[in-house]
């Protein structure tokens, strides 16, 4: 099981790499992408219309959720402290919506899958398994 940040799924939608879709969506058939509420409150967040926000938002109700409670709010929190503690503005290096995601995979005990660099500084921290849906640069 993978919970897919939002940077994957946006890559992975891209007409210009239709293998990195056929693999994203062998996946999701095959039931082995979760979500949480903040990667489904990001893709929301793009949809142009009531339609498009109601049926988006059933497909990713289908998908296995690991959960945001108020104990991946803390370790949310704490990473930020960790980072915090590499030196000066380092807890800005990470944006809060990352962190709390990363909380969530870690938590749920998942690899995440992403395309999105504030990933590694966290798995710097945590050792958590990542993902990277493709080789760092590739995708432009």
């Amino acid at each position: 099981m993978m919970l897919a940040d939002s940077s994957a799924w946006i890559w992975s939608r891209r007409q210009a790499y239709p293998d990195l879709r056929r693999w994203f969506d062998e996946r999701l058939e095959a039931g082995e992408i979760a979500t949480c509420d903040q990667v489904r409150l990001e893709l929301l967040y793009g949809t142009r219309n009531a339609a498009e926000h109601e049926q988006r938002r059933r497909e990713l109700d289908a998908l296995d959720t690991c959960p945001i409670t108020p104990r991946e709010w803390r370790r949310a929190i704490e990473l930020q402290g960790k980072l915090a503690a590499l030196g000066p503005d380092h807890q800005k290096a990470v944006k809060p919506a990352d962190l709390l995601i990363a909380a969530a995979a870690e938590a749920a005990g998942v690899e995440l899958l992403h395309y999105d660099g504030d990933f590694e500084l966290v798995e710097q921290i945590t050792g958590q398994p990542l993902r990277r849906l493709a080789p760092r640069g590739s995708l432009r």
